[in-house]
């Protein structure tokens, strides 16, 4: 999608563009809309567009809409890792844990080459 929050793109567009199974297409975008990230305008000239600019969507609420944020999980265990319960891989996988959580907290959908939005 476009970064231009004016224009409207249909579902059929975005999954010729993007090469995704349609069906999972309109599931994410349902998500993002239930989210407030995207706009959705019904009818034959309808589609989505960001609901507001994407200079303020970060890419941790995209994450956080299609629930998929795994950031706080431990990547090594399905049991709960933490400092008073660390897994083996623990300590070495802060470092690169935190680098993770920051670039997407702090990365805005701005800051992604236009032509993937």
């Amino acid at each position: 999608m476009s970064s231009d929050t004016e224009r409207l793109f249909s579902a059929a567009f975005i999954h010729e563009k993007i090469d995704i199974p349609y069906k999972y297409l309109t599931m994410l975008m349902t998500k993002l809309a239930k989210a407030d990230l995207l706009d959705v305008t019904r009818g034959r000239n309808g589609g989505f567009s960001w609901s507001k600019g994407v200079e303020e969507i970060f890419l941790i609420d995209v994450l956080n809409a299609i629930g998929e944020n795994n950031c706080t999980n431990c990547a090594f265990t399905e049991s709960d890792c933490d400092e008073l319960n660390p897994c083996a891989l623990h300590d070495a996988y802060k470092v690169p844990k935190n680098a993770l959580v920051a670039m997407l907290t702090e990365t805005r959908l701005s800051n992604i080459d236009p032509a993937l939005l």
